[in-house]
């Protein structure tokens, strides 16, 4: 019984390994061009209206999103005052070479950029959807234009929400949005409105309550 399993397992091997052949027709595998199948695709949008359609919103979006912006999240209205300061000096990880491969700048030197280049505006951070914190802006502005030598010129409006082609018309001078929070992360800003100015080789930064504006203002202008 056994040598006739072995002698059936050695039949169906070898069975199974013999050429049978080719039957029918073989067609070879060809992969569609990605480029043809892009144009078909945007031809197919473009006769039915899909193409239209979907650049109509797409400009809706873009336009709305320079109209207002994402909001800064994790900023709220300061309630108390608070002064703090920006060190913006930094260590060189690694030499720093010309194009001639001499080293200019050592690995640990530690540079500090206001020392070749100067804030050149004072930074104003508020939340222009707050209409206290607008009214106080501009009152911020005229106090400063009243001091003469272009001082409103001199303040960089920065917003953290709202809408800043609305409010740089209101204003009649450019209003910016901190896209992303990226300034107002770097500096360690928690609440607005908050006013940047550069002391030596620092950044003054001070988060203003509303509540004691008029405090603020004259320190500010000292």
């Amino acid at each position: 019984m056994t040598a006739f399993l072995s002698t059936e397992y050695w039949a169906l091997n070898t069975a199974s390994a013999r050429d049978l052949g080719t039957h029918g027709v073989i067609f070879p595998i060809e992969e569609e061009d990605p480029i043809q199948l892009i144009q078909q695709k945007l031809k197919v949008l473009k006769e039915n209206g899909e193409m239209e359609r979907h650049n109509r919103i797409l400009q809706k979006k873009t336009i709305a999103a320079v109209k207002r912006p994402k909001p800064v999240e994790g900023i709220t209205r300061a309630t108390e005052s608070r002064i703090f300061y920006y060190d913006p000096s930094y260590i060189v990880k690694e030499d720093m070479t010309d194009h001639q491969g001499r080293v200019f700048i050592k690995k640990g030197t530690k540079i500090n950029p206001l020392e070749t280049v100067s804030l050149s505006q004072n930074l104003l951070f508020f939340d222009g959807d707050d209409r206290e914190q607008v009214s106080w802006a501009q009152n911020f502005l005229s106090a400063k234009k009243s001091e003469g030598k272009h001082q409103k010129e001199a303040v960089k409006l920065i917003l953290i929400k709202g809408a800043p082609l609305s409010l740089s018309e209101e204003f009649k001078i450019p209003v910016y949005f901190d896209q992303g929070g990226l300034l107002i992360k770097k500096l360690g800003i928690q609440y607005v409105p908050a006013f940047v100015t550069q002391e030596d080789l620092r950044l003054r930064i001070e988060e203003v309550p509303l509540s004691s504006q008029k405090e603020t203002e004259k320190g500010t202008t000292q």
